[in-house]
């Protein structure tokens, strides 16, 4: 079964259709993945420690609306990034659903549960949205394509989400639209938002 979807899927990434993975349902292994255009999308799921459920997995997340794009402000990779969340225990309140670079997306939290990544309390950023971190945003330089690269995954990834949760493209926000954080940074810098929302409504459109 496994060899055979693996098969699936990369005929799926071949044509450059979208095989959409499974890690979201709640039935699913932790450890599950698949491929949307492309982008390798897999689960590797925060640890439900005693710790991790007070400060990190508040509870469920009944009325999903928004996608919440952030950068992370620094040069670290999605994996780095899903493993200092899972042990950092600095009494913090935070947490996002995915991570994203240059090779892949990981999911960290279930699309049911509801995350501190918004800053605004219990409002609809964190109540009613999925947080993705685009990471390598600091990479500058020879490293820069790091970033570009990650940016470009996180339009597939954006894309992947709104479609899986049948959200409109109007769906999509920043972090800076919750509470007014320069954030994503990096976006914001260039003045890009409206051009990652345009490549994600190609992305979903079929254009690209």
């Amino acid at each position: 079964m496994k060899k055979s979807l693996l098969i699936a899927c990369a005929a799926c990434v071949m044509l450059g259709c979208g095989c959409i993975h499974r890690a979201a349902r709640p039935d699913m292994p932790d450890k599950s993945f698949g491929y949307y255009k492309g982008l390798k999308i897999r689960a590797d799921l925060m640890q439900a420690s005693d710790y991790n459920k007070q400060y990190k997995l508040p509870g469920p997340m009944p009325d999903l609306k928004y996608i919440t794009i952030h950068n992370t402000a620094n040069v670290a990779t999605a994996q780095n990034e899903r493993d200092y969340l899972n042990r950092r225990k600095d009494k913090a309140y935070i947490s996002f659903h995915y991570a994203v670079d240059e090779k892949e997306a990981i999911q960290i939290m279930r699309h049911d549960q509801h995350a501190w990544h918004a800053g605004d309390g219990r409002g609809d950023g964190n109540m009613k949205s999925i947080g993705v971190e685009i990471c390598r945003s600091l990479c500058k330089g020879e490293k820069y394509d790091l970033y570009l690269r990650s940016e470009a995954n996180a339009v597939k990834l954006a894309a992947y989400l709104l479609k899986v949760n049948n959200l409109p493209l109007d769906a999509l926000r920043m972090h800076y639209d919750w509470t007014r954080k320069w954030c994503p940074h990096r976006i914001l810098d260039d003045n890009r938002w409206a051009e990652f929302r345009e490549r994600v409504r190609r992305v979903l459109e079929g254009e690209e």
